[in-house]
């Protein structure tokens, strides 16, 4: 399904009934990493699983842009308030931002894998990033995509330690992003960023990680953990940055006893 959202056609799907739980996906994928919650959150709730600006089957104008302004776009179009949010990554980064300015447009927050608009975690670790940045500079996509698998889908365990078929579900769900040309069309941060105001979120929050994920991404939980009001964490064994991916049974879990809880 397709909406046309401040200009720009939005792809999305949506299945079930009840209470909205929108589904933000990471900056590596698309909404397909979240085929293994579809049909178990649909039991319970209308789940929208939409693909940002550039990514998947949605477009990207060359025009200035907002991730928050196009999900609340996004949830106004579909007629829903308040709804749930489930974010991954840059999923949870754009799900932060969108608590920070539309708190009474949000039930429950879920952040796995989780980004902070302004934190600068990942300065601290340059060597994490030396084959990305070398597969970059040469233009190799091939060698790119392969690179940003290694980190973001086998973390810090041996790479090849996830098997098929995710591997191959990773490298088409990233390298499908690569067409994008986000230098044209730029995007309107949060101002002041998130990372200065943490302590204004006032949604029920769990903070869900995979142990393998990487040292940035630890820093960012920390910090959520201690600057966020009443947040939880939830930490899967043998996962990295997309455990909902790794491990859907106890993702599912977890994610269902939250959002079902009074």
């Amino acid at each position: 399904m397709n909406l046309t959202i401040n200009g720009a056609r939005i792809h999305y799907e949506r299945v079930g009934e009840g209470f909205p739980v929108v589904f933000l996906h990471a900056g590596v994928t698309d909404r397909r990493m979240w085929e293994p919650q579809v049909a178990a959150f649909a039991k319970h709730f209308d789940v929208i699983t939409p693909e940002m600006r550039g990514f998947g089957q949605s477009e990207l104008p060359p025009v200035r842009w907002s991730a928050v302004a196009d999900l609340l776009g996004l949830i106004d179009q579909l007629h829903e308030k308040p709804a749930h949010l489930v974010g991954c990554s840059m999923g949870s980064r754009i799900a932060i931002d969108f608590a920070l300015e539309h708190a009474e447009r949000i039930s429950k927050l879920v952040l796995v894998g989780p980004g902070i608009s302004g934190a600068t975690f990942d300065k601290k670790y340059p060597d994490l990033w030396t084959e990305v940045e070398a597969a970059e500079k040469a233009g190799d996509l091939d060698a790119l995509n392969r690179a940003e698998m290694y980190l973001w889908l086998d973390g810090q365990r041996p790479r090849g330690h996830v098997k098929q078929p995710l591997r191959d579900l990773f490298l088409e769900m990233n390298g499908g992003n690569f067409d994008s040309d986000f230098a044209k069309s730029p995007h309107d941060n949060l101002v002041p960023p998130a990372v200065e105001r943490l302590h204004e979120i006032t949604a029920p929050t769990l903070v869900v990680v995979g142990d393998a994920d990487l040292p940035p991404v630890f820093d960012a939980v920390d910090l959520l953990m201690e600057k966020v009001p009443h947040a939880r964490k939830a930490v899967i064994k043998d996962a990295a940055h997309l455990p909902n991916l790794e491990h859907p049974v106890e993702f599912n879990r977890l994610v269902l006893d939250f959002l079902l809880e009074d």
